[in-house]
């Protein structure tokens, strides 16, 4: 609540709390400061809290079905994706004349991203695909994507190739309440599907061959939750651009702190820390530089770098303990 309050609060002309309070609930009170509360930040703060809860949950849930701590959007080549059906909105189709308005953009961002998620899923059809195999695919998938970005920047102009690489940065104020509630929508979508297959996940954590002895259609329940966690990615990405590591943050501080929680309880609590994660990265963006507002995929980049290297030497620990 205390974030909420102070992001509705802060921005380019800062405002006091009793401001705050009569742009909420006077009407009558100053147009232009209730305008930018109303249509300016409050809409920030809500889809710093929906996308940042959005990635968490598709972390939480992409972790559990393919049994690896570094799976999410992130490295499963979802954001190249939306980052490269972006681009070629952004160039391709302005080069040809059309009108790359932002819906468009979005829109290409969101094919790119669910082109992506395709692709991982029929990999994870292959007869004999096993979860670490979707990571590397996964990998190259990241590897096609951003060569084939920096196939059209190349032949793009100055313009064009500023106008995509700062669509990579990620930005919250790239949309308003109508991209916000699309994802707060495709958000609870997603919650409602893996809340009512949490004790398919939790006994999908003893392995494919136990779950499937217990009665859980395994191939079934993996392909649900990829398309799932794809589809959330890839809203979030579409309208706000690529924010990484959200998805690997939140769902490892919630086992750190709960590590005998179940999947119910995790789902609920990384998309708490999700949301509250990415509007105090976004709090800091504004205020690190100010008046210089900086994009959010930079403060969760340098956030979420060490806390991916200390997942992998921590695996790297466990495994050669075990040797």
């Amino acid at each position: 609540m205390v974030l909420t309050a102070t992001g509705m609060k802060s921005g380019a002309t800062d405002c006091g709390w009793r401001d705050l309070a009569a742009a909420l609930w006077d009407s009558t009170g100053d147009a232009d400061l209730r305008y930018f509360v109303l249509y300016l930040r409050l809409p920030r703060v809500a889809a710093a809290l929906t996308v940042g809860a959005s990635l968490a949950v598709t972390g939480v849930v992409l972790q559990n079905v393919l049994n690896n701590p570094l799976a999410s959007s992130f490295t499963l080549g979802l954001s190249q994706g939306a980052a490269f059906g972006a681009s070629f909105v952004m160039i391709a189709l302005a080069t040809a004349g059309g009108l790359a308005g932002l819906s468009l953009v979005a829109l290409g961002a969101l094919a790119g991203a669910l082109a992506a998620g395709l692709c991982v899923l029929a990999c994870s059809m292959v007869p004999g695909m096993t979860a670490q195999g979707l990571i590397l695919a996964g990998v190259a998938l990241s590897s096609f994507f951003g060569a084939a970005t920096m196939s059209l920047q190349y032949f793009a102009s100055d313009s064009q190739v500023a106008a995509t690489v700062f669509w990579t940065f990620g930005d919250l104020s790239k949309g308003g309440w109508r991209e916000a509630a699309v994802v707060a929508v495709t958000f609870a979508g997603g919650l409602a599907f893996a809340l009512g297959r949490s004790l398919d996940f939790d006994v999908l954590r003893w392995g494919d061959a136990q779950a499937t002895a217990l009665g859980v259609n395994v191939r079934r329940l993996r392909f649900a939750a990829l398309f799932t966690a794809a589809l959330m990615a890839a809203v979030a990405t579409a309208f706000y651009g690529v924010i990484g590591f959200v998805g690997l943050v939140a769902p490892h501080a919630v086992r750190l702190l709960f590590p005998h929680a179940g999947h119910a309880y995790l789902l609920c609590a990384a998309a708490l820390l999700g949301g509250v994660f990415l509007l105090a990265a976004d709090l800091v963006a504004q205020s690190l530089l100010y008046p210089v507002l900086l994009p959010i995929g930079i403060i969760c980049a340098f956030t979420g770098t060490p806390v991916f290297l200390f997942l992998l030497f921590r695996g790297a620990a466990r495994h050669a303990g075990r040797v």
